[in-house]
């Protein structure tokens, strides 16, 4: 994900269609990839664009239970011993994806979402600001 948003080109143009249509696909081989747009109520109104990959949530369930017969356990007593310890797994995993990648994941009845943010008008905001804080700072 983070090299195809490093490939992706933002343009006007492009953020114009995304702004009036919300949702874009844009690749469908190997990942169905989608940009996604956020508003944000503020003073700029700002957006926040998301790259995000989408895939049958069977993949996902298929590759935890390879995961789990590598180590000898079927699915059954993995959710077995979720249950008995208050565990989420997949809660867990997707919280570890997110501190470590930056990827936000989210799982449906049909499939899996992930989500890299690639531009946030926030940041420009606070570099803004930044920016003002450090001229008062420099003229006083």
């Amino acid at each position: 994900m983070h090299q195809a948003a490093e490939e992706l080109q933002l343009s006007a143009a492009l953020i114009d269609d995304l702004k009036s249509k919300r949702e874009l696909k844009i690749a469908n081989d190997p990942w169905e990839l989608r940009l996604m747009i956020d508003f944000i109520e503020d003073k700029i109104n700002g957006f926040i664009i998301y790259l995000a990959a989408v895939e049958p949530l069977e993949i996902l369930e298929q590759i935890k239970a390879n995961v789990a017969s590598d180590h000898g356990f079927s699915m059954e007593e993995i959710e077995g011993f979720e249950l008995e310890h208050g565990l989420n797994m997949q809660e867990e995993i997707f919280a570890e994806m997110e501190a470590s990648y930056g990827v936000r994941a989210e799982a449906s009845e049909n499939e899996v979402v992930y989500e890299l943010v690639i531009f946030d008008s926030q940041d420009i905001d606070n570099s803004r600001s930044s920016d003002l804080a450090w001229k008062e700072d420099l003229e006083n």
